[in-house]
């Protein structure tokens, strides 16, 4: 009785109504209807009194066809893509940075070079 006793404190159920579903617990106005319908939500497989209750409260079931059909294989691989194209991606935009900043300094520079003929010229017409 010390261990039901235990559960019942664990799972909380000290309250009423309420039921404990696969350990998960569920208080408050509980209906049968609802108590079928959580029963229900835990099946892959839905049994056929799963499938008469949703025909009867009109509940839309739309049964899964197939587990997911992609590999680990296929999975790592379009990793692996994704990985490679952000690679190719950085280097290109780094490559882009680069000579955008080459050229920004080519321009400073050949600026500044001008700007000091100009000067040694207008030096040398005042002396």
């Amino acid at each position: 009785m010390r261990a039901n006793a235990d559960q019942w404190i664990e799972y909380g159920t000290l309250f009423w109504p309420s039921v404990v579903i696969n350990k998960s617990t569920f208080r408050g106005d509980i209906t049968p209807e609802n108590v079928v319908e959580d029963l229900c939500a835990y099946f892959k497989r839905k049994p056929k009194v799963c499938l008469d209750f949703y025909k009867e409260e009109d509940i839309q079931y739309i049964p899964i066809v197939a587990d997911s059909k992609i590999s680990v294989g296929l999975l790592v691989t379009i990793v692996t893509l994704l990985v490679i194209v952000n690679v190719v991606l950085i280097i290109a935009y780094r490559r882009c940075v680069k000579k955008e900043m080459e050229q920004d300094m080519g321009f400073k520079v050949s600026s500044a070079v001008s700007e000091y003929i100009s000067l040694s010229q207008a030096n040398k017409s005042t002396t």
